[in-house]
């Protein structure tokens, strides 16, 4: 307890102190803590943003990783700095990570391994290595680092109280701190533990086993545990490697169409996407398009496919504004919007592609203009929605590398068609309707005893009712004029009547047997008359 509780401090004041060196001071002054640095580094916010992570290390690295994925929790101009961050470090030696793999499987590693392992990469949570098993397969080794749950927990801790004191300053740069930290240990919590990545992997492995254009990496299961994963190590060339592609004979726009393909097969087919395939994921072997690294992967509703689809063909047909209606039911919305106004501006957006020529259209820039005008009107994707947009954008740049006149708009359009025909088929309809049925039934059966609830509440005075007055106070207002204009009106009345008694009654004061009572009270109740006539006459 001692000793975590001076790492966190320690770590507390390494953190703050790097908030300052980058130009934080006043965020660390807001918390009344002395600024050892005031000279502001001659960078963009978001450039200093992304040196002070790169500075803090490993967890803020994973974190920066989460953020360049989710536009809807730093600004986008953040997002994109925070995609020029590498989850590269110094590897910690094999003496240290073997100790894993003993505690792990509870004996010596080299009665399951040979004793060479040669490291392929390494990274803020774990290390890869090459290996043999006993049994002479070659495989993939992946190992957590050892330790390193609790660092990361123990900074997450401390990313929670800090979020907590600097939200307010944080919020004027469109940064909500606390939603931030949420999101990233939910995140980090699936990284750092290699069962869920080995389900994952099964199942991705399930959806392709009869595809000859992938090959998924085998899972040795009974050589994998939580801090553990073993796979079968595939000998492939990196698809950003042009020029080892172009000398093993590959035609590159073949390999481009494939990745591509394989892709849009994962989300609109299996509705489960890999939602990180960046060039150090993505490989060729044998012909085939090969996947690695399983631990960020996407799912996509049944509805929200359906949704997608609907969206990018309208998007391909040219109508715009159906396009933008199915942008808000893919989205979150968290306040009231004017839609007529959000639809009209997301239709000149997409017509202003569209209107060029599909062969022109990026989906880069396509869709950084579209977050563009939803991030104006506080609306954003949901969390999956925001992977798809991700992995399919990655992709698009990768085979614009490989084939530099593909265009993804172009080849997803016939993908798109064909699934919308079918969303739209005789059978499919049927279903929804065989849906729509038992939905009514459903209603209809469990009608009688919700009837009964109410009634009961009811009867024990237990029914509340909330009402929300939409647009009254305008009519209130008008309401209330119109009684102070017929109460004046009335008053109006009276003193006339009042007057013409006086009058006719001769009573003193007199001038000339006229009743100056009288007189004043005709002339005060025609001045009020004229003022009130003149303010009806003018609304």
């Amino acid at each position: 307890m001692i000793k975590n509780s001076i790492y966190e401090l320690k770590r507390t004041q390494q953190i703050i102190l790097i908030l300052a060196k980058y130009g934080f001071g006043d965020i660390v002054e807001s918390i009344g803590l002395p600024v050892p640095y005031k000279k502001k580094p001659n960078l963009s916010r978001s450039e200093r943003i992304r040196r002070a992570i790169e500075e803090l290390g490993p967890t803020f690295i994973k974190l920066a990783q989460v953020l360049s994925l989710r536009p809807d929790l730093v600004p986008l101009e953040l997002a994109k700095e925070l995609e020029k961050l590498q989850d590269r470090v110094e590897p910690l030696p094999f003496e240290k990570m073997k100790t894993v793999l003993e505690e792990e499987f509870e004996k010596p590693y080299t009665e399951i391994f040979e004793e060479n392992f040669e490291l392929l990469a390494s990274a803020s949570i774990g290390q890869v290595y090459k290996a043999r098993l006993k049994t002479g397969e070659v495989v993939a080794v992946k190992i957590l680092k050892p330790g390193i749950e609790e660092k990361i927990f123990a900074d997450i801790a401390i990313l929670q109280r800090l979020a907590k004191l600097l939200r307010e300053k944080f919020l004027v740069y469109g940064i909500d701190l606390v939603r931030i930290v949420e999101e990233f240990a939910k995140s980090i919590k699936k990284e750092l533990d290699f069962h869920i990545e080995a389900l994952n992997l099964k199942r991705f492995a399930g959806n392709f086993k009869n595809n000859p254009n992938i090959k998924v990496p085998k899972l040795y299961e009974e050589y994998s545990t939580r801090r553990v994963l073993t796979m079968e190590y595939i000998n492939g060339i990196k698809i950003s490697d042009i020029e080892k592609l172009k000398e093993n004979g590959y035609d590159l726009k073949d390999i481009t169409k494939k990745s591509f393909n394989l892709l849009c097969e994962q989300i609109f087919i299996h509705r489960f996407f890999h939602a990180d395939p960046h060039p150090g994921n993505l490989m060729v072997y044998e012909g085939k398009i090969v996947f690695i690294d399983f631990g960020i992967m996407g799912r996509l509703s049944e509805e929200d496919r359906e949704n997608i689809i609907e969206m990018i063909y309208y998007i391909t047909k040219g109508e715009e504004e159906k396009a933008a209606l199915y942008i808000l039911k893919l989205s979150k919305v968290e306040n009231e919007i004017d839609i007529s106004s959000f639809k009209k501006e997301m239709a000149d957006i997409i017509s202003t592609y569209i209107n060029t020529s599909l062969k022109n259209v990026e989906l880069k820039s396509l869709l950084n203009d579209i977050l563009k005008v939803m991030h104006r009107y506080r609306i954003y994707f949901k969390e999956d929605n925001y992977l798809l947009a991700k992995a399919l954008v990655t992709t698009e740049g990768i085979s614009k590398k490989l084939y530099p006149d593909f265009n993804g708009i172009e080849e997803i359009k016939p993908f798109i068609i064909k699934l919308y025909k079918q969303i739209m088929s005789p059978f499919s309809l049927i279903k929804k309707s065989h849906e729509l049925n038992k939905a009514v039934m459903e209603f209809i059966s469990n009608a009688p005893s919700d009837i009964n609830e109410i009634i009961k509440k009811i009867k024990t005075g237990k029914l509340k009712i909330e009402f929300e007055h939409v647009g009254l106070e305008e009519f209130e207002e008008s309401i209330e004029k119109s009684f102070n204009r017929l109460s004046t009106a009335i008053v109006i009345a009276a003193i006339l009547i009042g007057s013409s008694m006086l009058l006719s009654s001769k009573i003193p004061p007199t001038i000339h047997e006229i009743s100056l009572l009288g007189i004043l009270g005709f002339v005060f109740a025609s001045v009020i008359g004229i003022i009130l006539i003149f303010t009806v006459l003018r609304k």
